[in-house]
């Protein structure tokens, strides 16, 4: 069972504690009956609202253990953001450009983190020697050389599988 959490707990914490309980509940496919007689047999209480942090920890351990819940990691937190609609700034045809890119596997990681690890990466050269973090950071003499530079990289990697299907 994890630690008893200190009072000092993070903000939310206790939100989010109660949350995984009902996704639970919900997964596992309980009844309210189930669930209330579940709650009350783990802390004498019949309600989510009414047990401490401590109490929450404990029913969310007691389904995982006993129940077998497994809580499914959410997609957003694998570090990977999507890039924001386009609003027909430079910055947008950078990003379609790098997406394009990606779904002709040229590159590995069409997220928007990537990107921006990759403009951070050559802008360097561009601004004396400082990266630029993040893309909509970008001015537009910038941001038009690393459309081009992009371009350059996408019109060799084209070349690259055309000589192999020529073999």
């Amino acid at each position: 069972m994890p630690s008893n959490p200190s009072k000092n707990s993070k903000p939310g914490e206790r939100g989010r504690a109660i949350a995984r309980i009902h996704i639970a509940k919900h997964e596992l496919g309980m009844d309210d009956a189930e669930y209330r007689t579940l709650l009350k047999a783990q802390t004498q209480k019949d309600s989510c609202g009414k047990m401490s942090l401590a109490e929450l920890f404990k029913v969310e351990h007691y389904l995982k253990t006993v129940m077998g819940w497994k809580p499914k990691r959410a997609k957003s937190l694998s570090g990977k953001r999507a890039s924001p609609v386009s609003k027909g700034r430079p910055t947008d045809k950078l990003r379609a450009l790098w997406i394009d890119m990606y779904k002709e596997g040229f590159i590995k990681d069409g997220s928007e983190n990537a990107l921006e690890n990759w403009v951070k990466k050559m802008s360097v050269r561009l601004n004396d020697g400082h990266g630029i973090e993040k893309v909509d950071w970008l001015d537009t003499a910038t941001c038009s050389r690393l459309i081009e530079q992009l371009k350059r990289w996408q019109y060799r990697e084209i070349k690259k599988r055309r000589a192999k299907a020529c073999q």
